[in-house]
């Protein structure tokens, strides 16, 4: 068949020509599956998994060395919040190599180019703190995630009288005073900077709430490590400059403000924010014909920050690799056109989600299950001292991998198959479904779907590298992933499907 003849044949599969318009919502297709997961991974014999072995993890391993060689090149060109950014040179270059290994595999290939918002994004900024004659640099000091949302402008230059406040919790409040000034807070993540203490513990609003000009959260995690991180808890009816610090700078800090009391610490912080306009970006879809309208969905999100190993080079190389052993089987041998999206911009807006979800509605009425690829492979590592010695804990390597967030909107019999899939090849998840369900959350209820979705504690963090992905982790989740797919396809849509609560309906 030419290949203008397949283009079209995919972009009528792929294009929504009643779209969905105007941010509506479409009727509720599911609910949240109550399942667990296998309280004991167990593994089947290895015959019954053979056809799987062809799977290979280190083919996936290069896929994420590649990925995060264009966030090294974000660096590289000088940029201070780096790695593959949508709208960016390094966000358009990850679309083109996902578009050039789609083609590779002998996908159908097409981009669907969009508009994105304007984005606030952190161009440079400084922090020093001074004190009993000695001066800090904090190298590790990163913008929080959302730092537009509350830096009370776009560029700033603060020289303010500095207060450690331990935890943050009330009486590390008691007589001191913050209003106007720079505040540092301990915070313990648990297990990453996503979910840390400062925001679960309500030091972040104790200090805003009590007029901090500034906010600096120390993130307890050995080393000095950086962190494009989430907060929550502050109120964004106060602005003021929220910085995370990693844990060797902010214990300097702690130091020298024991030196130099009663003297009050200074701390200068600096910071410019640019809002470029008319940036862009595409979805890249990647179409695999099978023998039906009926399709499979797996989408994946291409951006990171710094090296952006597991964040989510990881998800999108499990992605190629389900498409590569799919494409390695005839036409006749697949049940239902699969298809594969890589999305620009998770961490910016998510303009490529919601577009998916917009244009894709035609698509989604006869899809058996999507499928959110996101931190599929993470070493878990141990916070401990190096055996026989008293040295400060540090994080040490292990050969396990991290256990997962998991999640099924759909019926009982999908949330089993996943489940299994899971258990059938050792992939670690907790056992209550539930967390985050990431980049899915945009099209989770346009069809049955599930995800998978590691939050361990290298998470927005410059230790993000390709070290801590190992080619197993992704070798077992790609197989348990084509071996769902496999499940799905005994199964007609309407058992993959729950009736949605009476909530639901009534929307």
């Amino acid at each position: 068949m030419r290949l203008g003849l397949r283009l079209a044949l995919a972009a009528s599969c792929l294009l929504a020509l009643a779209a969905v318009g105007g941010g509506q919502e479409p009727p509720a297709r599911g609910r949240i599956a109550t399942v667990p997961a296998t309280a004991e991974l167990r593994w089947p014999s290895a015959a019954a998994l053979s056809r799987y072995d062809g799977i290979d993890g280190a083919r996936m391993k290069r896929h994420v060395d590649e990925l995060v060689a264009i966030s090294r090149k974000s660096r590289a060109a000088g940029d201070r919040q780096w790695g593959r950014v949508a709208g960016t040179p390094s966000g358009h270059e990850a679309e083109r190599w996902l578009a050039g290994k789609f083609r590779e595999i002998g996908l159908d290939v097409r981009t669907d180019q969009f508009e994105l918002r304007n984005q606030a994004l952190p161009r440079s900024w400084d922090v020093a703190v001074s004190g009993g004659g000695k001066r800090l640099t904090l190298a590790s000091a990163s913008p929080i995630i959302t730092f537009p949302t509350y830096m009370p402008s776009a560029q700033g230059d603060l020289n303010l009288d500095t207060v450690w406040v331990g935890l943050g919790m009330e009486s590390d409040f008691v007589g001191k005073d913050v209003r106007g000034k720079a505040v540092f807070v301990y915070s313990v993540p648990t297990p990453s900077s996503l979910i840390q203490s400062a925001s679960w513990m309500g030091a972040v609003r104790r200090a805003q709430d009590k007029g901090a000009a500034a906010l600096f959260i120390v993130v307890a995690i050995p080393g000095n490590l950086s962190f494009v991180s989430h907060i929550q808890g502050l109120s964004s009816d106060r602005k003021l400059p929220v910085f995370t610090v990693g844990l060797d700078d902010g214990e300097a800090v702690e130091a020298l403000n024991a030196q130099a009391a009663p003297v009050s610490l200074q701390t200068r912080v600096q910071w410019r924010v640019e809002t470029p306009t008319g940036l862009t970006a595409a979805n890249v879809i990647g179409v695999l014909p099978g023998t039906s309208d009926e399709s499979i969905v797996m989408i994946s999100h291409l951006d990171g920050y710094f090296d952006g190993a597991n964040d989510n080079a990881a998800g999108v190389a499990s992605m190629l690799g389900v498409a590569e052993h799919f494409a390695k089987r005839s036409k006749d041998q697949r049940r239902r056109t699969m298809i594969f999206v890589g999305i620009p911009d998770h961490h910016t807006g998510d303009a490529g989600g919601r577009r998916l979800h917009d244009t894709h509605q035609d698509v989604f009425a006869r899809t058996a299950v999507i499928v959110n690829a996101e931190h599929v492979a993470l070493a878990e590592p141990v916070w401990d001292r190096r055996w026989g010695s008293n040295d400060r804990p540090s994080l040490i390597r292990t050969n396990t991998l991290g256990a997962s967030w998991w999640g099924v909107h759909g019926s009982d019999r999908l949330a089993r198959i996943v489940s299994d899939g899971f258990a059938a090849f050792g992939v670690p998840t907790q056992v209550e479904p539930g967390g985050s369900s990431g980049e899915l959350r945009a099209v989770q209820w346009d069809a049955p779907s599930f995800y998978l979705h590691n939050k361990g504690v290298y998470y927005h963090s410059s230790a993000d590298t390709p070290e801590v992905v190992p080619a197993e982790g992704l070798r077992t989740a790609t197989q348990a992933f084509a071996k769902i797919f496999d499940d799905v396809n005994r199964l007609d849509l309407a058992e993959l499907r729950a009736t949605p609560p009476a909530s639901a309906r009534a929307r």
